[in-house]
């Protein structure tokens, strides 16, 4: 299992994590995905590993800003 840790900016509610996490699962194959707004991150879990452009695009896509992944 593959851990992609990613830092976003612009979650203000349980809704706005709901709605990163719904375009990631609508975008990627994954496993498991959450968002922390107080942390600001999304946590993904996938069995292959994401395209750190593709998930930026996705991210920016929903209105939220994408800060950069931790590797």
């Amino acid at each position: 299992m593959i851990r992609t840790i990613v830092k976003v900016d612009g979650m203000m509610c349980s809704m706005c994590e709901a709605h990163i996490n719904n375009a990631i699962r609508n975008r990627f194959h994954v496993k498991k995905v959450r968002s922390n707004r107080k942390r600001k991150e999304t946590v993904i879990e996938s069995e292959q590993p994401l395209d750190r452009e593709e998930i930026k695009k996705t991210i920016e896509n929903t209105g939220y800003i994408f800060l950069g992944r931790e590797e």
